[in-house]
């Protein structure tokens, strides 16, 4: 399944971050993004995005430590062709696999594809989940949506720091233990 459209969205009423994606077969999958939950996945996504951004950019350099920042901040705001920001979210005429409530993760892994991108996997206690393998490129673009979200929600969750930023590690687990390494790759699942 490809997918078509990512929306990230602040919901007041909720207090909650809605993520929705669109896949090329019209399916629509929503995700309730909690504030404890943004707050702990927030940095790791972010030094990910931005690693694997550099890595995308110049897959054989080695920066020295000094320059890393400044090739992270240049992978996460360098040009992303494909995206459109401006064009509203279809949710019209699509079916929802994972039922009409939007699901609310208690656990999401996080961790680089081998051959670049990351792989994102939501999961809650009633046995949904939702497992996306991002481009290096649709990474950068939901980074972008979570950060403008973010803004709208007033949340002032602290921006990663230095010292959080290289502490973040290859593969990530959010309230979940360790990563889930059976997760299905590059599909979306109920």
């Amino acid at each position: 399944m490809g997918i078509h459209q990512i929306q990230v969205r602040y919901d007041a009423a909720a207090d909650r971050l809605l993520l929705q994606v669109r896949t090329t077969e019209a399916e629509i999958y929503a995700v309730w993004l909690t504030r404890r939950m943004t707050s702990r996945l927030y940095a790791p996504f972010r030094q990910t995005v931005a690693s694997v951004g550099v890595a995308q950019a110049s897959p054989r350099a080695l920066p020295v430590p000094e320059a890393r920042a400044m090739l992270e901040q240049a992978a996460l705001q360098r040009p992303l062709p494909g995206a459109d920001f401006r064009q509203a979210f279809a949710a019209n005429d699509s079916t929802r696999p994972l039922g009409a409530e939007p699901m609310l993760p208690t656990a999401v892994d996080l961790r680089p594809q081998p051959g670049g991108g990351l792989m994102l996997a939501l999961r809650e206690d009633k046995g949904r989940r939702l497992d996306m393998t991002l481009t290096a490129d649709l990474a950068t673009a939901l980074l972008r949506l979570v950060d403008a979200a973010l803004q709208q929600s007033e949340w002032n969750l602290p921006l990663p720091s230095q010292a959080a930023a290289a502490a973040a590690t290859a593969a990530v687990s959010v309230e979940g233990g360790e990563p889930d390494t059976d997760a299905a790759k590059g599909r979306l699942l109920n």
